[in-house]
């Protein structure tokens, strides 16, 4: 969102590359729109004063994002609908458009304004062409599947997975139609889009290259603070166990066997994608439950090819089954919508140290969004970390400066540094807070002694154990700095 405004005015470097620039475009299309309307309207003047509104209240923007990201998810449940009838027929079809509408882990990233949702639309639609390219499609069909890959590469870089099956079709597809010039039409059809969607790729290509150099093929080499220990294929198996439910997992393993022992093309060119993905990502050393998003309709796709099996001869035992594996889905998606109505533990943190702690107190914080919003210029003085962790200094370093209370986020309490002396320090900060300071305040996302395990994917949203959850963010610990822990505040 604020690259979107940054280009908006024309602000050098607005952009950053470690995420291709497609989904900013369009939010700047709809910004644009926006203070059209509101000039016209007479709520603004110029665009300076859009961004001072702006400034003074960015929740209308941020609406916009996120109400984008909302439909384009809700459409995604269409394109698998017609992406299931366009490879096993309407059944298939209808199916896989229910299952796909509430997959948890659709539903989940489909909440925020970020990029996720508008690959996985595109892919989507993109694997639509793909199963026509293999029946038989006319050259119209390769240049569409060439341009969606285009635009889906535009959205996020692996949206470029969308070549394997379309390559798949091409070669699968009846010989007498078989051309080359075809699929390299195809392919310059995506250079083409790509450039256009994503013109800096030749404007300013020393940057884009810079940036995924350093924020994409380093973090996937060497890890980044918070990697999953197990490897990228543990991470993504649980993930999918997670963000879409063992039972459609499982009907997709077995919609995937019964395609390659009937020798079904239109099924295995579209399950190609998600294996050819899980295959890269599973290797790498950058991994996010998000980044499986665009394989999920074509997983569900097949999981509905085994559901109509049960479906063709008793349609009534085939409904309850799409109705028992896409239950525990449902559920999720329900219980996380119900938790983000909820106060996030950061928003209650705040609260209660502005209200509660002394007025001129020196506390030192997390940098939001890990910790809770403090203000340096608020009722207390307040030392924020935002260049490195509270745990890159001793209690008694902080002590030593003047700070009286320490705010701890588990969200980065709980994660692992890959530097091994950045995580010898964060194990002793936290060996020696109980030593050296007490508790003065605590405000857990949980009910119970039972604390749910922690993965990486909940620093921006309740993810995993929803049923353990009462409301959204870390646990967030008030620590008072004495000469001898437990001193009262």
């Amino acid at each position: 969102m604020l690259q979107a405004l940054a280009v908006g005015r024309g602000l050098p470097e607005g952009l950053t590359f470690a995420n291709p620039p497609l989904f900013k475009y369009l939010l700047l299309a709809e910004y644009a729109t926006d203070y059209a309307l509101e000039r016209m309207a007479g709520q603004v003047r110029t665009q300076q004063d859009f961004v001072d509104q702006f400034r003074a209240d960015p929740s209308r923007l941020y609406l916009i994002a996120r109400l984008t990201s909302a439909t384009i998810g809700a459409l995604t449940a269409v394109a698998a609908l017609a992406l299931g009838a366009a490879s096993s027929g309407r059944r298939v079809g209808l199916i896989a458009g229910s299952l796909t509408a509430i997959a948890y882990l659709l539903a989940r990233d489909s909440h925020f304004g970020v990029n996720d949702a508008l690959v996985t639309l595109l892919v989507t639609l993109g694997l639509v062409v793909c199963v026509r390219v293999l029946r038989g499609g006319s050259r119209a069909d390769y240049l569409l599947a060439g341009a969606l890959t285009g635009l889906a590469f535009a959205a996020k870089y692996h949206g470029v997975a969308l070549l394997l099956p379309l390559v798949l079709a091409h070669l699968r597809r009846p010989a007498a139609t078989r051309r080359a010039s075809n699929l390299l039409v195809a392919i310059a059809a995506s250079a083409v889009t790509a450039v256009v969607a994503f013109p800096s790729l030749v404007t300013e290509t020393g940057r884009v290259v810079r940036d995924v150099y350093v924020h994409l093929y380093l973090d996937a080499v060497g890890g980044y603070d918070g990697l999953d220990p197990d490897g990228g294929y543990a991470f993504y198996s649980r993930a999918l166990l997670i963000g879409l439910g063992w039972p459609p997992l499982a009907a997709a393993l077995v919609g995937l066997a019964m395609s390659v022992k009937t020798r079904h093309w239109p099924t295995l060119t579209v399950a190609s994608l998600p294996v050819a993905l899980v295959a890269v990502l599973g290797a790498q050393h950058l991994y996010f439950a998000r980044f499986l998003l665009p394989a999920l309709p074509a997983l569900i796709v097949t999981a509905a090819v085994a559901l109509d099996r049960l479906a063709a001869p008793r349609p009534m035992l085939g409904l309850a089954a799409v109705v028992l594996v896409g239950a525990p889905s449902l559920i999720d998606a329900v219980r996380f919508d119900s938790l983000l109505t909820r106060q996030d533990t950061r928003t209650l943190a705040r609260d209660w140290i502005q209200t509660n702690l002394p007025a001129g107190a020196l506390l030192a914080v997390d940098s939001a969004p890990l910790g809770p919003p403090l203000s340096p210029d608020g009722r207390q003085q307040v030392l924020v970390a935002n260049e490195s962790a509270l745990f890159d200094l001793a209690p008694a370093e902080y002590r030593a400066r003047g700070v009286e209370y320490l705010v701890v986020s588990s969200f980065t309490a709980e994660v692992r540094a890959i530097d091994p002396a950045r995580e010898a320090r964060r194990q002793a900060f936290h060996a020696a807070l109980p030593r050296e300071a007490s508790v003065v305040g605590e405000f857990r996302p949980y009910g119970g002694d039972r604390e749910p395990p922690f993965v990486y994917d909940q620093m921006y949203g309740p993810f995993n154990a929803l049923d353990q959850f009462d409301r959204p963010g870390p646990t967030v610990t008030i620590y008072r700095l004495s000469a001898g822990a437990g001193t009262p505040p």
